[in-house]
């Protein structure tokens, strides 16, 4: 099977840095995008770490035989135990930066990520960057957002329309850097022939609906068109934060 993928990531209209970073190594099927959070370039650093990191646990740990940094999740497989131990240690690697310059305090990320081995997907998540399916039925979130409107959406506090317009729809509840406890999210599942995974920041899912989002992936000749067009879109529709988006599809290799 080959994996086709294409990335890009754009600062929008409003901000003036870019804090956000991906990855896309097909060679370790891994595809990460870190949205940074702290401003005055930190977020930027924080981002960067968190794709540096996994990549280089990922690259560390594809022979099985290896001492685990982590307590090994027996609910999970060997691939998603890898990713949420990379999350981890991304956790890590910030707070120890920050430990070194204080005056990083602030920073952080958020972070959605997967590794794809053939046809079988590991997804994981922290925070309010997202994950889509995307094929000829249709788009589907497939990561539920770590932040406050979410749990009053899930509440039945608040309605999804009510939620994309909320004063306090950026309000994170989990983050890489947080210092807390972080809810990990991991999912395992089959990419169809027909299907698209895009990871993306809210910077795209804030400005863009999920049906312009599959308007634009149905109709764009390939993946790099259709991320730049996404991209062309978000800021179209007010570009208010920095924007990033990773598509990917596995299919046969071609003659």
């Amino acid at each position: 099977m080959a994996i086709r993928t294409a990335g890009l990531t754009d600062v929008g209209c409003v901000r003036k840095h870019n804090e956000d970073s991906y990855l896309a190594e097909p060679g370790l099927g891994l595809f990460v995008v870190a949205d940074g959070l702290g401003g005055h370039a930190a977020g930027e650093v924080a981002s960067r770490i968190v794709v540096e990191r996994m990549a280089q646990f990922v690259e560390e740990t594809q022979e099985k035989d290896r001492t685990w940094p982590l307590e090994y999740d027996t609910r999970l497989g060997f691939d998603g135990n890898r990713l949420k131990a990379a999350l981890l240690l991304a956790d890590q690697a910030i707070t120890d930066d920050i430990q070194r310059n204080p005056e990083r305090e602030t920073m952080g990320s958020t972070v959605v990520a997967c590794l794809l081995h053939e046809s079988k997907v590991t997804l994981a998540h922290v925070g309010d960057s997202r994950a889509y399916l995307l094929n000829p039925d249709g788009i589907q979130q497939l990561t539920r957002d770590h932040s406050w409107v979410a749990e009053q959406v899930a509440n039945g506090i608040l309605t999804p329309s009510e939620a994309r317009t909320h004063p306090f729809r950026n309000v994170i509840t989990q983050a890489l850097g947080s210092g807390g406890d972080l809810e990990v999210e991991v999912q395992e599942f089959e990419l169809g022939e027909l299907d698209r995974l895009l990871l993306c920041s809210d910077g795209l899912s804030g400005m863009v609906s999920d049906s312009q989002i599959w308007d634009i992936v149905a109709q764009a000749p390939d993946l790099q068109a259709a991320v730049e067009a996404l991209i062309t879109t978000a800021r179209e529709n007010g570009g208010e934060d920095n924007i990033t988006a990773v598509l990917i599809e596995s299919g046969r290799e071609e003659a």
